[in-house]
């Protein structure tokens, strides 16, 4: 039945209704016959195309080597050619193309014409643009990110590894990616020297889950011989379908942090131990007052215990600085403070330097009652050290006055309003004439 249908009507609708742009072209180069999907792709009309050669819509940069294709062509040297080149569309964009040529010969083997067929790449190239790109610019910024980096294939084979990578790993790049990433020669261990299983590492958990791996230190043995100490962080790596392809591990040798890690904890808690202490008298400071209360006051809250809230003052110590210099005033502050401490040894109770000559003493588990009757005795532990103060309008040795403040922490009471008790009642006790101890009433 085929063969009594007319070929050329087939060829006429195979060339009218082609999903890719066709052309006939003659030897010089002109459009002889193009069909529809190449005008669409080209922007011209047919008749415009048939006053145009190739040369005319083909980008500058690729002409050269356009022409040169189709003299080998001509010549005989090559019975067709395949080539992604540029197009000058109608508007002036550039239209990507994957260009196949083939020659037509009559029966004794001379040039007619070529028949041209256009796939339109844009699209394509466009995106291998944009990937290039984006791989352009992953690649620079690894390289200067200021950990190693590695990239993994799902086979373990290294693929990738920047310069901190060499660093790190004490080996050339080129010696790092022909690796596995558990290579027996890397004696990878935990820090205390067991061994680890390949499925365990960074890169067999980022396989197993596609989960990212975080802070995970194990041991290796670098390129140079030495013991390193690495901390991986390890994530999965997609393509733009999706598709896991790759582990990224980020490498920080943290081998000198390690070795010196104890040291460190050590000088931080003295540290701490210095930023809670006050720097003359050596009892807590207002920080740690601070902290301690917000701390306490919760315990309290759950415990369902009382608290009580000492407010000292040193009484005319303005005077007494004035009258004995300053370096007098700090030794005064230290013996009040020791008398002070070395009766509070023993009980539940947070001692600490308030501001100036103010002190504050935090006492858990203690009512209004028997916290007045400790201060009682604070007040005259510091009057028993006798440290004489001529211009005191109390007496004739340096005082305290005190204030109490008491409650039992519950939602309906607030710490600050436990200060506030307390301060007054030491506001209350230096109307009264000093020398004394006042509860809040």
């Amino acid at each position: 039945m085929i063969n009594k249908i007319d070929t050329s009507v087939l060829f006429e609708q195979a060339f009218r209704f082609s999903s890719i742009g066709i052309a006939l072209v003659s030897l010089k180069g002109k459009f002889v016959v193009t069909n529809p999907m190449l005008t669409n792709m080209l922007g011209y009309s047919e008749l415009e195309l048939k006053n145009k050669t190739f040369r005319d819509l083909t980008y500058s940069a690729d002409l050269e080597d356009s022409v040169l294709k189709v003299d080998e062509l001509i010549e005989g040297e090559v019975s067709y050619y395949q080539v992604e080149k540029r197009y000058i569309h109608k508007e002036g964009k550039i239209i990507w193309c994957l260009l196949n040529v083939s020659v037509v010969k009559d029966d004794e083997g001379t040039p007619l014409y070529f028949i041209s067929q256009f796939q339109d790449i844009t699209e394509r190239k466009s995106y291998e643009r944009q990937l290039n790109e984006s791989q352009e610019r992953l690649t620079k910024i690894l390289e200067t990110v200021p950990n190693g980096v590695t990239i993994i294939d799902l086979q373990g084979n290294i693929t990738f590894a920047n310069e901190m990578a060499e660093e790190i790993l004490g080996l050339k790049k080129e010696d790092i990616v022909s690796r596995q990433y558990d290579t027996p020669d890397w004696k990878i261990k935990t820090v205390d020297g067991a061994a680890i299983p390949s499925e365990d590492l960074p890169f067999g958990r980022v396989v197993q889950t596609q989960q990212i791996v975080r802070d995970y230190v194990h041991v290796i043995e670098s390129g140079s011989g030495d013991r390193k100490i690495l901390s991986i962080n390890a994530s999965p790596l997609y393509d733009h379908k999706g598709r896991f392809i790759s582990v990224l591990n980020s490498i920080v040798d943290i081998t000198n942090k390690k070795n010196t890690e104890q040291e460190l904890m050590e000088a931080n808690k003295l540290l701490k131990k210095l930023a809670e202490r006050d720097g003359l008298t050596g009892v807590a400071n207002r920080r740690y007052f601070d902290d301690q209360l917000d701390t306490i006051w919760d315990r309290c809250n759950v415990d369902n215990t009382s608290l009580s809230l000492i407010m000292l003052d040193i009484d005319c110590f303005k005077k007494y600085n004035d009258y004995y210099g300053h370096q007098a005033g700090d030794d005064c502050l230290k013996k009040v403070t020791e008398v002070i401490d070395k009766k509070l040894e023993g009980l539940n109770t947070v001692f600490a330097r308030y501001g100036g000559e103010e002190f504050a003493v935090i006492l858990i588990g203690f009512c209004d009652n028997k916290a007045y009757l400790l201060a009682e005795e604070l007040q005259k532990a510091v009057e028993g050290l006798k440290i004489p103060h001529a211009t005191s309008t109390i007496s004739d040795y340096v005082t305290i006055s005190s204030g109490i403040g008491s409650m039992s922490p519950h939602q309906k009471n607030n710490r600050a309003e436990l200060v506030k008790q307390a301060d007054q009642a030491l506001y209350l006790a230096k109307e009264k004439g000093r020398n004394r101890v006042a509860k809040f009433i």
